[in-house]
């Protein structure tokens, strides 16, 4: 092509015809080989901008940018075969008025950016739809803020709920203290964005983010400064100099500060606050918000509370004291608490009902699914169904418990791998190994529908199931995928066996595991250049924690599940890191989704189905549902494939609650009534025990509880002195302290067991009494006092205190009687009876009742459901 015909060709730009004001059109960008890598440089001010590419921004009536660019480059390029079109877009105000490509160069102009002839600028895309939004919005020009998306109708009533309660909660209503509020929204909710809409709203000035997890800092800053709805405003964090800082603390605009607990905790080697945090603790902040919230004040450090087999429990479970003003140091008029896991249910008594926002998976899907033609574009069509598989790797599977013969099925077990020596480099191939390479080359040959001798014998003809690797149904969500392993010993054992495999070679295998790949944030751009690899062939991410939260990878569109999880919260949060939306806007206006559906691939059924089942008796005894209408809610847009004994089948509520009820057993169910999480021993419980003095003379008349109040003083005193002495030394203890958090801990322990003992009681009121469908709390305070006092030693009016001050978790004791009577119920069914014949309606739980009706209506339209397919 020579210069004249390019020449030609880009200068047809002027040949469509412009019509009248009022007809519509369109603003475009592209840019062409050749002139895509010019490069150019312009100083504004005392800023010298150095780029590379000049864009062409011209405007059509046609209906789409592509339309036009070729009827100007057709005869150049060939079926535009080296132009890029990098924009196009609506060339409408927010008035509905129409505007020309003149005010978009206008703007550009007016910002020192030079024309490179006719209507071709060096500048950046960026630069192009900055100028495009303020053009749009009459704005002044900012060249970082090119998004102006609305919210969202869940995100405008989280927004209204939340200004609505601090308006009427007030620290001169809340007893001088600042009211909090929590968010218990899913990932992808956009809490960030949100959370800005409500200072926004609220009109505070100075907002302060706290997290568990830096590695969310982009997210805050990129939305604070990339969107038009916060012009002016300002974003500090730990890059920020401490000059900068200082700077903008004292000017009027409004000033986000961003800041990690593990900084601001941390001091200097003298005890003094680190320079760059003493103006937080100068400050009087509108807001202080406490980000993925979960990772810390839910997370529970002391886990030698515990027996040696209970340590994974408390990791996962069990929650930490409460975060207080006094903690914090800080001076605040309002906290918002932030939780990115959607199945966390708040029973702890730290927030009010009216002081929570849920927004879960449920939630979303029915208002994607829901969403009526006529209210405009659906704003959820981007979010991705998940669909969960579940496999048996085969009878043998149970060999591989994690300790020994009275513990399930481990996959971190099964995948166990080992350093083959010490001297070795993590990162060099063959630095470690699975124990049985042979069982994990079995397994590479299960996911491409490969199956071993015994489970060949167990298919059923013309059934056989789908796999990750085989399936039609599975090759485009499968294409990028993330494997969630135990440890780094088994990410590399794992890549090492991939890139040797006939078929698995051929993905791009990346490690996002170990000190190589990066803290946080850091150690997402070696998996984006993977997936870039891979584009055709296939990419395969191996992690054993990193990328989990606070990172969005929108090409992962399925998750395999490859490590021991035990809490819903934990697997959860793993789980929708695949639910991310990946999609394109189309020049209408529409998108082009390039994700409708993402899969979980699990491999130990037992604890999966297990813990989707645990999410639906905690939901439901946190609300007014039956726990299977909350499962089959959930079914309706999470469904559930089980591949055991040769088929696939699509599970309903009913089969999943007997993971969860029936099918544990009854020894079991008693060893849940010694489950320390049935009791709640905090800081927050035990302070609350020693301002009832009579109730701690009645308690230490029983010879367990001799000495309660020195060991709940001990406890409450040490925890309070420990916190202080862990901000004042970055968390960290001297021997001696170390000593004071030991013996804190004996006595917590001993006091937990005490109350241990108590619960272990309470089956026995479930048979001492008719009245079947109460709550059981109630069941107990009518009782006779003197029978209550001969069983426990407690008077009923010690009881009512106790379960008062929140000393009983109600969440799992709700749990522990439902599961107890489903389990009788099943017992029951087997004689040809159900509750319905005898004329239960309702079962009383803890502290609240299930109706027995809308169980089995909810059963039923989750058979219909899979008998109907998916």
């Amino acid at each position: 092509m020579t210069a004249h015909t390019e020449a030609q060709g880009l200068a047809l730009s002027e040949v469509e015809t412009v019509g009248s004001p009022g007809t519509p059109r369109r603003v475009y960008a592209y840019t062409v080989i050749g002139r895509d890598d010019v490069k150019w440089e312009r100083t504004v001010g005392n800023k010298r901008i150095v780029g590379k590419g000049v864009i062409k921004v011209g405007e059509t009536t046609k209906s789409s940018a592509h339309a036009r660019i070729k009827q100007q480059l057709g005869t150049a390029y060939p079926a535009l075969e080296g132009v890029t079109i990098l924009l196009d877009k609506p060339a409408q105000r927010t008035d509905g008025s129409f505007f020309r490509d003149h005010a978009v160069h206008q703007a550009l102009k007016a910002q020192g950016i030079k024309r490179a002839g006719g209507e071709w600028f060096e500048a950046t895309l960026n630069e192009v739809e900055a100028a495009i939004t303020a053009v749009r919005n009459g704005t002044e020009f900012d060249s970082a803020r090119t998004l102006d998306f609305p919210m969202r109708p869940e995100q405008e009533d989280a927004v209204a709920v939340t200004a609505g309660y601090f308006a009427a909660h007030g620290t001169e209503t809340s007893g001088g203290k600042a009211p909090k509020f929590l968010w218990n929204a899913k990932m992808r909710f956009g809490k960030t964005f949100t959370a800005y809409q409500l200072a926004r709203e609220m009109g505070w000035q100075r907002i302060l983010v706290l997290t568990y997890k830096p590695a969310v800092q982009a997210a805050w800053k990129d939305d604070l400064l990339g969107h038009v709805d916060f012009e002016g405003w300002q974003f500090v964090d730990r890059d920020t100099s401490i000059a900068e800082m200082d700077k903008l603390a004292d000017e009027p605009n409004p000033l986000v500060w961003f800041a990690s607990f593990q900084d601001l905790n941390g001091k200097t080697p003298d005890g003094q606050i680190k320079a760059h945090n003493e103006t937080i603790h100068l400050l009087e902040w509108d807001c202080v918000i406490l980000d993925e919230y979960h990772f810390g004040a839910w997370r529970d450090s002391a886990r030698d509370l515990y027996d040696p087999v209970d340590k994974e429990i408390a990791e996962t479970e069990e929650p930490d004291e409460r975060t207080t003003d006094e903690d914090l140091g800080l001076k605040s008029r309002h906290h918002l608490y932030l939780s990115g896991t959607p199945f966390r249910a708040i029973t702890n008594g730290e927030f009010t009902e009216d002081a929570i926002f849920n927004w879960t998976y449920v939630d979303e899907q029915s208002a994607k699914s829901n969403w009526k033609a006529d209210e405009g574009q659906n704003p959820y069509v981007d979010l991705p169904q998940m669909k969960m598989f579940s496999y048996e790797l085969g009878d043998q599977a149970s060999a591989w418990a994690e300790d020994g013969e009275f513990n399930g099925f481990s996959l971190s077990e099964y995948f166990r791998a080992k350093k083959l020596a010490p001297s070795s480099k993590s990162t060099e191939p063959g630095a470690y190994e699975f124990e049985e390479k042979e069982r994990v080359s079995e397994f590479l040959e299960l996911l491409r529908g490969k199956l071993t001798d015994q489970m060949k014998t167990k298919v059923v003809t013309g059934q056989k199931a789908p796999f990750p690797y085989e399936s039609p149904e599975f090759t485009e969500s499968i294409r990028h995928s993330v494997w969630y392993m135990a440890d780094v010993a088994a990410c590399y054992a794992m890549r090492d066996m991939l890139k040797k495999h006939s078929y698995f070679k051929h993905f791009t295998v990346v490690v996002a595991a170990g000190n190589k790949a990066g803290q946080g944030a850091a150690a997402k751009p070696p998996v984006e250049t993977a997936i870039s690899k891979g584009a055709s062939t296939g990419s395969i991410t191996l992690s054993c924690g990193k990328l989990m939260t606070g990172v969005t990878v929108r090409e992962w569109g399925a998750i395999m599940m490859l490590r021991s999880l035990k809490s819903p919260e934990s697997y959860f949060q793993a789980a929708f890191r695949v639910q991310s939306p990946w999609a394109f806007r189309n020049p209408d206006g529409s998108m082009d989704v390039q994700k409708h559906t993402c899969y979980v691939f699990e491999f130990d059924p037992n604890r999966a189905l297990g813990l989707v089942a645990e999410y639906g008796l905690r939901l439901a005894t946190a609300g007014d549902i039956s726990p299977s209408e909350a499962i089959g809610q959930l079914l309706n847009h999470l469904p559930i494939f089980q591949f055991s004994g040769g088929s696939m089948t699509q599970l309903d509520a009913g089969e999943l609650l007997n993971w969860a009820t029936a099918g544990i057993g009854a020894t079991a169910l008693a060893q849940r009534w010694s489950s320390p999480l049935l009791v709640e021993v905090s800081e927050h419980t035990l302070s609350a025990l020693l301002n009832q003095p009579e109730l701690l003379k009645a308690l230490e008349q029983i010879e367990d509880f001799r000495n309660l109040a020195n060991s709940a003083q001990h406890v409450v005193t040490s925890s309070k002195l420990l916190k202080k002495v862990k901000r004042a030394q970055g968390g960290k203890l001297d021997p001696g302290q170390k000593k004071v958090q030991s013996e804190a801990s004996k006595h917590r322990k001993e006091i937990r067991e005490k109350l241990q003992k108590f619960v272990a009681k309470v089956p026995v009121f479930m048979y001492i009494t008719d009245f079947r469908e109460e709550a059981l709390k109630d069941v107990i305070e009518s009782f006779d006092s003197e029978l209550f006092e001969r069983t426990t030693g407690l008077t009923v009016g010690d009881f009512k205190l106790l379960n008062s001050i929140g000393v009983f978790n109600a969440q799992h004791m709700n749990s522990a009687i439902y599961q107890f009577k489903s389990f009788e119920n099943t017992s029951l069914h087997y004689a040809d009876l159900v509750n319905s014949d005898m004329g239960i309606e309702t079962v009383g739980l803890w502290d609240s009742t299930v109706d027995v009706n809308k169980a089995v209506v909810a059963d039923e339209e989750s058979l219909a459901l899979s008998e109907g397919g998916a």
